[in-house]
């Protein structure tokens, strides 16, 4: 156990350290939606700002152990100091989305520290895809600071027009790529590729779900089939049906009824008035 002076004097020292801070201004980033985080005698704190909107660099005063608010917004000398407080990592940025940037460690063999995959970079400006940036991690998020000033804009333009075309990542050829831009490339293709299937699926969807909902059916699930075919399941009049289709005029392969040989004659559109018309009569033949 800590002898009791011991612990008396350390809650004094909090306590004129915490008579201190509500005393001074302090500097710090910003996320909107998010406090602003502090050390007050080494105990880490997260306070309000006021007003909540704020979104950016600011200069604060503690109003009270939860709250603070903006005094000014902070001029870019005193963002650069700050900035210097924290330990450098270089990145290759992947995708942009307004003053976020997700990148990947441009040296992977940095032990400082242990990134698995991509990381959310804050306040970036003037970045492109597979720029090469200086970020700084205060332990718990990573700030901008600015373009990797020797790293090759080339080789990121040259990535960026090799992603539009979708080369595949084992066919990048061009001397100079680092293991960063590899592996930044990698990950992008693979997001890009990710959601160029999802958009086909979605089309595809579509296009079923019209031909079907044209027809009176409903669309339920549909999955890929050999031969660049769908499989196809729908309902008709409450009755599930499942047939197969080919992907780009969606007509038939197998109906999964008896049609006698004659699928060729048609499509998934018209196989719901034949469904309809067996289902009347009572002579549908299932297969």
């Amino acid at each position: 156990m800590f002898p009791k002076a011991n612990i008396i004097d350390a809650l004094a020292r909090l306590e004129r350290a915490e008579a201190e801070f509500l005393g001074s201004a302090f500097l710090a980033p910003v996320v909107r939606g998010h406090g602003v985080t502090v050390r007050i005698a080494g105990v880490r704190c997260t306070l309000r700002v006021v007003p909540p909107a704020f979104h950016g660099w600011g200069v604060f005063r503690p109003v009270s152990h939860a709250v603070a608010t903006v005094a000014r917004e902070a001029t870019t000398q005193e963002r650069r100091r700050y900035l210097a407080l924290f330990p450098a990592v270089h990145l290759v940025t992947l995708s942009r989305d307004g003053a976020r940037a997700q990148g990947i460690p441009a040296n992977a063999a940095d032990a400082r520290f242990e990134i698995g995959g991509a990381v959310e970079v804050q306040f970036v400006e003037d970045v492109e895809p597979f720029d090469t940036i200086v970020a700084r991690y205060d332990g718990a998020r990573f700030w901008f600071d600015g373009l990797d000033a020797r790293s090759d804009p080339a080789a990121a333009a040259f990535l960026r027009r090799e992603l539009a075309g979708m080369t595949p990542p084992a066919k990048l050829d061009r001397s100079g790529l680092t293991g960063g831009h590899h592996a930044a490339y990698a990950a992008a293709h693979a997001r890009r590729l990710a959601a160029k299937l999802i958009d086909q699926r979605k089309l595809a969807e579509q296009r079923l779900g019209f031909a079907l909902g044209h027809a009176g059916a409903r669309l339920r699930d549909f999955a890929d089939a050999p031969g660049d075919a769908y499989r196809v399941t729908f309902v008709v009049d409450g009755r599930r049906h499942t047939s197969v289709v080919r992907r780009h005029d969606l007509s038939l392969v197998s109906a999964g009824i008896c049609l006698s040989g004659e699928e060729g004659k048609f499509d998934l559109g018209s196989l719901v008035g034949v469904l309809r018309e067996g289902a009347g009569s009572g002579r549908l033949g299932w297969r």
